[in-house]
């Protein structure tokens, strides 16, 4: 569909430094949160991203904007506010999935300055941080701009069965974000938790997303499963080994922008994507995906 034209990414979601144990001992540490995660990947594939967010006025804070700096992430909307920054211990199990303790100030963040969006951008957000009380507000004015000014707008839900509790109030508004949304990207387990539903296709039918144009459903090692109104079809993986699984989900997200970004795909010619062009975005999203679970990076490697 033609070469790349200049366009704007732009992520918003929660910022954490990850330190990651395997067997009892710390064995990484890294800027971590989804949407962060799929910034630096962006970035460091040479595209025009910026990160919308907040983080602590301190140490820790100067650490991960420089670090968002260094791998050509704009870090203009990431605001710095005058409370310590989230701290997140991961847990490798003996698959490598890993379990969070997080560490924070209990105090609403502060909201984020957000960019001006133009029709061909595109728009990642989600995670706990699109439906919290204290930041829904935030990602739902980024969300209505974006779908005012026409641009893609990617949702991926990544909800961990942690915050099981607070489904019956924020379900609403994952139903909602999922149903403004061109592309819902998410996996088996988060639509699991969710929905109750067991499949790529049940999901499908869900009311909220018959506006979508496409449903992306991961089942990590089982595969991803596409469906669009005019194409289902299924990708297998590759067997790998992993090392750490943070951030397959965040590099999947950001593998399938970059190939459409590479195909010139946006808000106004999604719907009119050939199977081909969807075969590139799926691959280049596994590719990304298991990149990723080969190291205890959250991201792919730097050029």
């Amino acid at each position: 569909m033609g070469t790349a034209i200049a366009r704007q990414v732009f992520t918003l979601g929660e910022v954490v430094y990850d330190i990651i144990f395997k067997n009892g001992q710390p064995v990484a540490a890294k800027p971590g949160g989804s949407m962060l995660n799929s910034a630096i990947s962006i970035g460091r594939s040479g595209l025009p991203v910026s990160f919308i967010g907040t983080c602590g006025h301190d140490q820790v804070g100067s650490l991960i904007s420089g670090f968002l700096n260094e791998n050509k992430v704009d870090t203009s909307f990431l605001l710095h506010e005058d409370s310590p920054s989230i701290i997140a211990l991961a847990f490798l199990d003996d698959k490598n999935n890993a379990s969070y303790s997080f560490y924070k100030v209990e105090k609403p963040p502060e909201q984020p300055a957000l960019p001006d969006i133009g029709p061909l951008d595109v728009v990642l957000f989600g995670s706990f941080y699109s439906i919290a009380p204290s930041t829904r507000n935030t990602a739902t004015e980024l969300r209505e701009t974006a779908a005012r000014q026409d641009a893609l707008i990617i949702y991926d839900p990544n909800f961990r069965d942690s915050h099981i509790q607070a489904l019956p109030e924020v379900k609403c508004f994952i139903k909602e974000n999922a149903a403004s949304s061109s592309i819902v990207r998410g996996s088996d387990e988060d639509f699991k938790i969710i929905f109750g539903t067991d499949s790529a296709l049940s999901t499908w039918k869900l009311p909220c997303f018959k506006n979508c144009s496409a449903l992306i459903y991961t089942r990590s090692s089982k595969g991803v499963d596409l469906h669009t109104p005019g194409l289902k079809k299924h990708y297998p993986v590759p067997a790998i080994n992993p090392l750490s699984t943070i951030g397959a989900g965040d590099s999947f997200n950001a593998g399938i922008i970059v190939s459409m970004l590479e195909n010139n795909i946006n808000r106004y010619n999604i719907d009119n994507c050939s199977e081909e062009v969807w075969d590139s975005i799926i691959e280049k999203g596994i590719s990304f995906s298991s990149a990723v679970c080969l190291s205890y990076d959250n991201y792919i490697a730097g050029p």
